[in-house]
């Protein structure tokens, strides 16, 4: 079986998702990141400079800078059934980031058998045990279309702020790093995880998902790394959970 084919947008994050064997004829994409870098002073796209190259065989290398600020990878790989992106990030200012992370957007809402603005078919998993997203406590704030979640074994999110300013996690569910969205039929999914996985986000308005991958404290001149991976599966939520622990550890 042929791998997915990603079609990144030149100077952007962007990058559309076609050919997806398990969603023929539909259309997927990430912003890869939509923001990164220092958690307390986080820069969103537009704000750097991209170029996307391609390594051949479908895989693509994107490079991103901030002058003074910050710069950044992406080894883009696709799979028959998935999307590895490896990620770094180096501290090219002057200051110590006390935490960092890749704010990694995948965008569901362009998928007919996908889209869940009302977060009825999203999934999350908890100690262990898998869970309907609406069934994880709720914290409104500001803008009552989205959510953060702090993730097993991360800081708390009131320790990251990034998703502070948000005002919207609760402080009782603390999840594992993925999330996922059932089909409407129920027979396949697609995914987000990353390792490390700093927090959750999802947004019912565009049905987009995030497993951002934290980088920990980079000080002037370190660069740390992580993966994210998208999947996009025939497959129920826990014969895809069992394999992607197997894959991401």
């Amino acid at each position: 079986m042929a791998a997915v084919r990603v079609v990144p947008v030149q100077g952007q994050m962007n990058v559309s998702i076609v050919d997806i064997p398990a969603f023929p004829g539909e259309r997927l994409g990430i912003g890869f990141p939509e923001a990164i870098g220092d958690a307390a002073a986080t820069r969103w796209f537009g704000g750097i400079d991209v170029a996307w190259e391609h390594l051949g065989h479908g895989v693509w290398l994107c490079r991103g800078k901030a002058e003074g600020e910050l710069s950044y990878s992406l080894h883009v790989e696709p799979g028959e059934d998935f999307l590895h992106v490896a990620q770094e990030v180096t501290n090219e200012s002057d200051r110590v980031w006390e935490q960092s992370l890749a704010f990694n957007c995948f965008q569901c809402g362009g998928s007919p058998s996908i889209r869940d603005h009302e977060c009825l078919r999203h999934l999350v998993g908890q100690g262990g045990v898998t869970k309907r997203l609406i069934e994880v406590p709720r914290e409104f704030g500001p803008r009552p279309a989205i959510q953060l979640y702090g993730v097993e074994g991360a800081p708390s999110w009131r320790q990251i702020p990034f998703v502070a300013n948000f005002q919207c996690s609760p402080d009782d569910a603390v999840l594992e790093g993925w999330m996922a969205i059932r089909s409407r039929e129920g027979k396949r999914l697609v995914a987000a995880a990353s390792k490390p996985a700093l927090f959750l986000f999802q947004n019912m308005e565009y049905s987009c998902i995030h497993s951002a991958a934290g980088f920990g404290r980079l000080a002037p001149g370190e660069t740390g790394k992580a993966a994210t991976r998208l999947y996009f599966v025939e497959a129920t939520v826990e014969q895809w959970r069992e394999r992607m622990l197997a894959e991401m550890g």
